[in-house]
């Protein structure tokens, strides 16, 4: 062994490294061949065949690691808080009015004056149409004394709101986007991104007695 280290050298300047010229490789492929064989009568047709479905399916492994899957799309997985197409559309004052009054009777701010104009007007259909000017003339009023106690919440809750308004006819939060009707009825396809697990029953056929297991969908 002593002696063949003397020799290795000269045998690499003349032959080029080891790895590049010995027969390993190739005898392990030609063993990776006979495998294909599954008719011993027609060997060059079965390596062929098992060679051509080999690369065939090796194409389409690295052609679907870069193609993107059935599914949501990774623009709208990152989505976070995301509006889409919106536009100004003018709301009708009855609607304006209705969202007003939601807000005023749903802020804690407003619970004061609220209870104050149900005492004063116990009906709740004239509380409905009588509390948003009643509150207005209410604020108004605190605020012309130089003493009031009105904070800015108040003050903004008292005006009118503004009749024209931004409408989004999607939204997307969480990877999850969610559209209006209008928006959902122009479209082909729809894939919110929302499912739901369910469980079938398979049978090969109607007198089969060998039901397969209940599988999740």
């Amino acid at each position: 062994m002593v002696h063949l280290v003397v020799h290795l050298p000269r045998e690499i300047k003349l032959c080029s490294p080891v790895w590049l010229r010995w027969m390993y490789p190739m005898e392990r492929y030609m063993k990776i061949l006979k495998g294909y064989v599954r008719n011993h009568s027609r060997p060059e047709g079965c390596i062929i065949e098992c060679y051509v479905a080999e690369e065939a399916v090796e194409f389409c492994s690295e052609y679907l690691e870069s193609a993107q899957t059935i599914g949501i799309p990774k623009s709208l997985e990152s989505r976070q808080n995301v509006r889409m197409g919106f536009k100004v559309t003018l709301v009708e004052y009855k609607m304006l009015c209705e969202a007003h009054f939601y807000v005023l009777q749903n802020t804690p701010e407003v619970d004061c004056y609220r209870l104050q104009h149900l005492r004063e007007r116990w009906l709740q259909a004239e509380h409905r149409r009588c509390f948003i000017p009643w509150v207005r003339q209410k604020i108004e009023t605190e605020l012309a004394n130089p003493d009031h106690c009105v904070i800015e919440t108040l003050r903004w809750l008292a005006n009118e709101p503004r009749r024209d308004v931004i409408r989004y006819s999607g939204y997307g939060i969480n990877g999850y986007s969610f559209h209006t009707r209008e928006n959902d009825l122009r479209s082909t396809t729809q894939n919110s991104g929302v499912t739901v697990e369910g469980e079938s029953l398979h049978v090969s056929s109607a007198k089969d007695k060998n039901h397969i297991a209940k599988m999740k969908m």
